[in-house]
């Protein structure tokens, strides 16, 4: 009897080591799939023959590993697209926890305040710092409605130079009370801005332009009407003077016309082979009236160059460039000065060389020579005719052919425009 009892015990207390055994078999193996859950590998089934509420629970996790696996695999393709499309941005766009420090910031904006790897984690007032930065984060994550407005930051360039940059920023705080955060995004909008400028320089400038001429032959018009009509000691002095007016502002609208054409591309030019000598030669010819005129020292130096010598270019493009040099050099050269056309060879380049004795340009004002309406001298300039427009116009049709245009210059002893256009080499013909 008493071994009976003992052999049960003994069998009783067996089962219940193996029943024990693989419920502890069972849970490892449920947290072996649960940490591979976790660490997002795929998950293998929880085989086991335990019931109970463990068997409940591996059963359970079998139908649900599944689904989060999917689950989480979307969430990782849609935060892979969204870095994705963020990294593409423009604009900078950054992240901000409550703290006030960084969690992310995509390429952009990495460029835009010099951040890196390191930079996440960290303040923001640490990593940019702008007062106005600082702002439209405080803003942002206390205002009541989203952030909107324009800063201007001071950015490092390349060679170390600082330059401002002007920035629209929208901010948008994240959920909660306070909020858990917030993102701004950053456009840079200083080329915007500085082409809205221009544009209204011009307009202003343009106006300005247009009204002296018109205010001029009014007045004209106004006093011959009035009692000089039959003058004839100034009647033809007054019509000599609204012909100069009128001559002065159809040149300006030519010009600005041009220039509208040739900023916009539809001022279309074939460039192809062009002999350069021939073209120097009539350009040159055509302004030696005017330059003997003034007793002028009228050169024309082609150098090197002979009719095999080509340019690609157009023609009139290079007529262009030649008479609005020529003609500046000769309008700002008092009498009895020189001016030198001359050429010259420089690897597969051609040097052309405009240069004068005239009253030359203010070392600080040479930077700016070829901006529009720009004048040294605007009194003198619209004395001789001068439109403000022909060395924009020089500028950009030698922009058109490839080429480059410089000026040296010192006032009081003349000025050199430098005109750079690229050779060309036509192919051997195959015997």
């Amino acid at each position: 009897m008493v071994w009976g009892v003992i052999g049960l015990a003994l069998i009783v207390s067996t089962a219940v080591a193996v029943v024990i055994r693989r419920r502890g078999m069972a849970l490892d193996e449920l947290a072996r799939g649960v940490a591979a859950l976790g660490d997002g590998r795929a998950t293998r089934p929880v085989r086991t023959c335990v019931g109970g509420r463990v068997g409940r629970v591996s059963r359970l996790f079998d139908r649900m590993a599944p689904q989060l696996e999917a689950r989480i695999a979307r969430l990782e393709q849609d935060r892979q697209q969204l870095r994705a499309v963020l990294s593409g941005m423009d604009e900078g766009v950054i992240a901000i926890d409550a703290r006030r420090r960084l969690v992310f910031a995509n390429a952009s904006a990495d460029r835009l305040f010099g951040l890196d790897s390191g930079s996440v984690g960290r303040l923001v007032a640490e990593l940019i710092r702008s007062p106005h930065v600082q702002a439209a984060v405080e803003t942002t994550l206390f205002g009541a409605a989203p952030y909107q407005g324009e800063i201007t930051v001071a950015s490092r360039e390349a060679g170390l130079r600082l330059s401002s940059r002007v920035l629209a920023v929208r901010g948008s705080s994240l959920s909660g009370s306070p909020p858990q955060g917030a993102v701004l995004v950053f456009h840079d909008v200083t080329e915007l801005r500085r082409l809205e400028r221009m544009r209204q320089d011009f307009v202003a400038n343009v106006s300005h332009e247009l009204k002296t001429p018109l205010a001029s032959i009014k007045a004209y018009t106004e006093t011959l009407l009035d009692w000089a009509l039959h003058d004839e000691n100034v009647n033809e002095k007054f019509l000599h003077r609204i012909e100069e007016q009128a001559d002065r502002l159809n040149q300006l609208i030519l010009d600005l016309l041009s220039l509208a054409r040739l900023e916009s591309g539809q001022e279309v030019f074939e460039h192809g082979p062009l002999a350069l000598t021939p073209c120097i030669e009539a350009c040159a010819e055509s302004h030696r009236g005017r330059a003997e005129a003034k007793n002028h020292h009228y050169v024309l130096d082609l150098g090197p160059l002979d009719d095999e010598t080509l340019v690609l270019a157009d023609e009139e493009a290079v007529r262009q460039i030649l008479d609005n040099l020529i003609d500046n050099a000769i309008k700002y050269t008092q009498e009895g000065g020189s001016v030198r056309i001359a050429c010259r060879l420089a690897g597969d380049s051609v040097i052309l060389e405009v240069t004068d004795s005239g009253i030359g340009i203010p070392r600080e004002d040479l930077a700016r020579v070829f901006e529009r309406f720009y004048r040294v001298d605007k009194a003198r300039s619209r004395e001789l005719g001068g439109t403000g427009l022909g060395l924009s116009i020089v500028k950009h049709l030698v922009q058109s052919i490839g080429g480059s245009i410089s000026v040296n210059s010192r006032v009081g002893s003349g000025t050199q425009f430098t005109v750079n256009l690229p050779r060309f080499h036509p192919m051997p013909q195959r015997s």
